[in-house]
């Protein structure tokens, strides 16, 4: 017996929600985004005060998360043209419902498109991304071929909308373990509709391609970018990381004698920099703070490991590295000890500024000073212990002061210049694998980039 499961579908092109159900889905949106400590903040938002129809061209690729920030991120209700597949599910499907989105599929297109015409006539806002890619067959750029031809749709065929602005508008999302947790929405001087229309000629083909180029010229100005040479820096590390990265997997294989001369990154993998510098920002800080993070615990290892190997023979023997671990450990209580008893001098030195090393005074009379300060407490600690425990504990008590005072000057020597040594090269493999997992953690996030990158592209991967 063979089962069947009903599927649901909804109609791709929902009617408009009522302003109450569009504050109530908002405010449940913003509630959300502070409970999981994301703060949106708007810029340049006086920009959609007006009552005025706007079109906003976000520069990212299509996703209901971001529809979701601009719509909590806005005053204005805005009409968000997203992907039917976007909103799949209960959930995702109430919340596009509630909140007006426009959903389409592949064949319905063409209709999708009519009715943000539809609202913009009703003087709404309508939010529309940016698909990423590279020129299409016809040579035009489909990167804003949405907004391109909702602008043609609309000033052509109503008067009322001569005066229809496109708002370039930026997305910074933050990703991963970045220090931020704000989200960034920056609205950019808009474009005159008419003027871009005006200002293309041929065919309706080639005057929507040549609107949709200059809209992804003004995306391509991202705001949250990084400059061009923070980003050669970037592809430079990126090399160096992937090239250790095939060193290492080639150094691992038996009998491997595979080279990395000549070794340069792909043309695809600059394009997908190039692309995600504009189009998603935040990844690329996100990547840049994981290799940030590697190339310091790189650069620590290799500085410990300097040291290490310059220490001297001591280190180099276990027994040699047992003693100063040794000493470190059960000399711990006597230099405890050393320091209470010269707590009263240090302080006395300090206070009068004996401790530093100044060039302007005679060195004898600095030492003579130091020792009468020495001396003085030594005897008044002297009487101390002997109003306490008599004479007998005084003579005692007397010896231990320069022998504890010697060997703490010993210990605070021992500790950066051996204890540490001997720490670090017991610690070496662990810092090793520790910059190695960073450096993988970094490459995973960059293939898991570049195969997403590849998948909306169509291509093979």
């Amino acid at each position: 017996m063979e089962s069947t499961t009903a599927t649901i579908e909804f109609a791709p092109n929902p009617a408009p929600a009522t302003a109450f159900i569009y504050r109530f889905w908002r405010g449940a949106i913003r509630l959300w985004f502070a409970l999981s400590f994301r703060k949106i903040r708007a810029l340049h938002e006086d920009r959609l005060i007006g009552p005025d129809p706007a079109l906003l061209i976000v520069s990212r690729p299509e996703s209901f998360y971001d529809a979701l920030i601009l719509v909590a991120g806005f005053a204005r209700q805005v009409h968000c043209l997203i992907p039917a597949r976007l909103a799949k599910g209960l959930v995702p499907t109430i919340l596009a419902r509630g909140l007006g989105m426009i959903s389409y599929t592949p064949e319905n297109r063409p209709a999708a498109i009519e009715t943000c015409r539809a609202l913009l006539a009703e003087k709404a806002v309508v939010v529309t991304f940016v698909a990423p890619g590279s020129a299409n067959s016809s040579g035009g750029c489909a990167l804003a071929a949405d907004a391109a031809s909702m602008a043609l749709n609309a000033v052509g065929s109503q008067s009322g909308l001569v005066g229809l602005e496109l708002f370039p508008v930026y997305l910074f999302v933050p990703v991963g373990h970045t220090h931020t947790r704000e989200v960034l929405i920056d609205i950019d001087q808009p474009e005159i509709a008419k003027d871009l229309i005006s200002s293309a000629v041929g065919s309706e083909q080639d005057r929507a391609q040549e609107v949709a180029r200059q809209l992804e010229d003004r995306c391509q100005e991202n705001s949250f970018r990084l400059q061009p040479s923070a980003l050669s820096d970037f592809l430079a590390d990126l090399e160096d990381a992937l090239r250790d990265g095939l060193k290492e997997e080639f150094e691992s294989q038996p009998g491997g004698k595979q080279k990395l001369e000549g070794f340069e990154l792909s043309r695809f993998v600059v394009h997908w920099a190039e692309q995600m510098n504009y189009l998603h920002p935040g990844l690329l800080v996100s990547l840049r703070e994981m290799l940030a993070a590697w190339r310091e615990a790189s650069r620590r290892g290799a500085l410990h490991r300097l040291e290490t190997e310059g220490a001297g023979a001591w280190l180099n023997t276990p027994l040699g590295r047992a003693v100063v671990l040794l000493e470190t450990v059960l000399g711990f209580p006597l230099a405890i000890y050393g320091l209470v008893n010269h707590l009263v001098p240090v302080t006395i030195l300090y206070w009068t500024g004996l401790l530093k090393k100044a060039t302007d005074r005679d060195k004898f009379t600095t030492w003579l000073w130091r020792g009468l300060v020495i001396l003085g407490s030594y005897i008044l600690e002297v009487i101390f212990v002997a109003r306490l425990w008599g004479r007998r504990g005084a003579g005692y008590y007397l010896p231990s002061l320069p022998v504890s005072g010697l060997y703490l000057w010993r210990y605070t020597w021992l500790l950066p210049h051996q204890s540490r040594i001997a720490f670090l090269s017991m610690n070496r493999a662990v810092e090793t694998a520790g910059s190695t997992r960073l450096r993988k953690d970094f490459l995973h996030e960059i293939y898991q980039a570049l195969d997403l990158h590849a998948e909306m592209l169509g291509l093979p991967h």
